[in-house]
C-alpha cells in the first residue's frame, strides 16, 4: 500500500516541479540555475515523501565549482545527493528513456553517457568540463554500476583525469543503506524495485560529505576518494549492524 501511495505520489510531486521549469523554458529560454533550484526542492520533497529517514554529516563544502563523487548503491543515490548540493549529474544513457524520470532529467541539466562507448566518455568530459567552468558543478558515480559490495569498486579514470588536469576539487560523498534489498542491483528493473523498497514504511539512509581534494595526479586522486569512501561505508555498516541488533 505504501509503494503503490508513493509511485503516484513521485509521479504528482514530478510534475508539479517540472512544470514550472518547462513553462519558464517556454517564455524565456533555458535557465539552468532555476532549473537546479526547482530540482533541489524536488529532491527535498521525494525523499520525504518515501520515507526515507536520512543521517545526514557533513556539509558540502565548495567554494566555487567542484566534483562530487561517491559511491553507488541505487538510483535514488543523486536524488538524496542533490538535497544538499546543486549540480548536474551524470547518468547512464540508458535513464533518459525511463518514463518521466528521463523527460525530467533531460531538462533539468542532467548529462547522459553511453558508459560501453568511448566516443561518448569523451564528449562527457567535454561537457562536464564546460559546466564546470560556467560555473556548475558536477555529481559523478566514478564507479559506473550500482552494487551492494562492501567496499568501492574500481574507479573509471576519465573523471579524475579532468580534476587533476583543470583543477578542479573533488568532495568526496559515501551512501549505504538500511538493507540490503535496497540496493537496485542485477537485473533489477525500475518499477519492481521500487515497489518492493518503498512498501516499508521508512528506508533508512546514511550519507556524509567530505573535503574538498585537490592535486595534480589523477591516480592520488582517485586513491585518496577511494580510501575517504571505504573508510565511511565500512563505519556505516558497523552502525546498521549495531542498530539492527539493538533492535532484536
Amino acid at each position: 500500500m505504501f509503494a503503490f501511495l508513493r509511485f503516484f505520489g513521485f509521479l504528482f510531486i514530478t510534475i508539479w516541479y517540472l512544470t514550472p521549469i518547462l513553462l519558464r523554458a517556454a517564455l524565456r529560454g533555458t535557465d539552468l540555475n532555476h532549473a537546479l533550484e526547482y530540482r533541489q526542492r524536488w529532491a527535498h520533497q521525494i525523499t520525504r515523501m518515501l520515507g526515507m529517514r536520512l543521517r545526514e554529516r557533513g556539509l558540502p563544502v565548495c567554494q566555487d565549482t567542484c566534483i562530487y563523487m561517491g559511491n553507488h548503491r541505487s538510483y535514488t543515490d543523486p536524488v538524496i545527493a542533490l538535497r544538499q548540493i546543486k549540480a548536474q549529474p551524470v547518468a547512464k544513457a540508458e535513464v533518459s528513456s525511463w518514463p518521466m524520470v528521463g523527460f525530467a532529467a533531460r531538462n533539468t541539466g542532467v548529462m547522459f553517457v553511453k558508459r560501453e562507448d568511448k566516443s561518448s566518455r569523451r564528449n562527457t568530459l567535454d561537457t562536464m568540463s564546460a559546466s564546470l567552468k560556467a560555473g556548475f558543478s558536477v555529481l559523478i558515480y566514478p564507479e559506473g554500476t550500482t552494487h551492494i559490495d562492501p567496499q568501492t569498486r574500481p574507479f573509471r579514470m576519465g573523471a579524475f583525469g579532468l580534476a587533476a588536469k583543470e583543477g578542479f576539487p573533488i568532495v568526496p560523498m559515501a551512501i549505504e543503506y538500511g538493507r540490503d534489498g535496497d540496493a537496485w542491483i542485477g537485473d533489477d528493473t525500475f518499477l519492481p524495485h521500487f515497489f518492493r523498497t518503498f512498501n516499508q514504511r521508512y528506508t533508512d539512509v546514511w550519507i556524509e560529505y567530505g573535503a574538498p581534494i585537490l592535486d595534480s595526479d589523477a591516480a592520488v586522486l582517485a586513491q585518496k576518494t577511494e580510501d575517504w569512501i571505504n573508510e565511511k561505508i565500512t563505519g556505516f555498516r558497523e552502525e546498521r549492524l549495531a542498530a539492527q541488533a539493538s533492535a532484536k
